[in-house]
C-alpha cells in the first residue's frame, strides 16, 4: 500500500508502530499513512528530519518497564519551524505469547511503540484513546493485525479539532501539576514566562 503525498492538514499526521530489533535497534515496523511519499505502510524507511523517531518512541531504559507513555517533539517536514507533536505507548510481551512470531523475532520478549504524531498538543487527550488502541493491539497477540491501527487513524482525524485547545479541560488531560512542580520547583515560573514569550522574546531571554 502507497502514498503519493503526506496530508499535513488533518490533526494526526501519522500512527506509527516502532519495534526493537536484536541486531537493529529501534525501527519503524509500519506506519500509516508511509512516513515517505510513495513508500509502503511496512518500509523502515523515514524521512531525513524524523530520522530520530525510533529512539524517541522507545527511549533507553525502556526495557525495564512492562509499559510506559511518552512524549516528544519532531520538526515540520515542510516547515521547520512548525512542531509536529508526538505521543507513544510502549508495551513489551513475552514472545511465547504470540501467535505468530516472524523470523526477526529471537528473543524471551517484544518491545514495540505506538505512536501518533499530530499537528496539535493535545497529549493527553491522545495518549487516553492511544493506551486502549495499544492494549487492543497487543490482544491481538500478531502485530500483522494492523487494521486497527488504520481504523484508529481514521477516527483521531474525525474526532480531533483544533477548536479542543480553545481552553476546554481536555487539553489538559492527563497533566499532573503537582508532579510538574515536584520536578521543576522554582523553575516552573522560568518555564511559564517563557511560554508567553514569541520567538523574539525567547532568543533575547536566552542571550542575557
Amino acid at each position: 500500500m502507497t502514498t503519493s503525498a503526506i496530508n499535513t492538514s488533518k490533526p494526526v499526521l501519522h500512527i506509527v508502530v516502532i519495534g526493537f530489533h536484536h541486531k537493529k535497534g529501534c525501527q519503524v515496523d509500519y506506519a500509516f499513512p508511509p512516513l515517505v511519499p510513495g513508500g509502503t505502510v511496512d518500509s523502515h524507511e523515514t524521512p531525513a528530519e524524523w530520522k530520530h523517531l525510533p529512539s524517541l518512541a522507545i527511549p533507553d531504559g525502556a526495557h525495564n518497564y512492562t509499559q510506559d507513555s511518552i512524549y516528544f517533539h519532531l520538526p515540520g517536514l515542510d516547515d521547520r519551524h512548525r512542531t509536529v507533536y508526538g505521543v507513544a505507548c510502549y508495551r513489551q510481551i513475552e514472545t511465547k505469547d504470540l501467535k505468530i512470531k516472524t523470523d526477526d523475532i529471537t528473543r524471551s520478549t517484544v518491545q514495540k511503540s505506538v505512536c501518533v504524531l499530530s499537528n496539535l498538543p493535545l497529549y493527553g487527550l491522545i495518549e487516553a484513546k492511544l493506551e486502549l488502541i495499544t492494549h487492543a493491539y497487543f490482544l491481538e497477540l500478531d502485530f500483522r493485525q494492523v487494521s486497527l491501527l488504520e481504523d484508529t487513524y481514521n477516527n483521531l482525524n474525525a474526532s480531533l479539532r483544533e477548536s479542543l485547545l480553545d481552553g476546554g479541560s481536555q487539553v489538559f488531560l492527563g497533566m499532573n501539576i503537582k508532579e510538574l512542580v515536584q520536578t521543576y520547583r522554582h523553575r516552573v515560573m522560568t518555564l511559564f514566562k517563557l511560554v508567553l514569550l514569541d520567538e523574539k522574546g525567547i532568543v533575547h531571554w536566552l542571550a542575557c
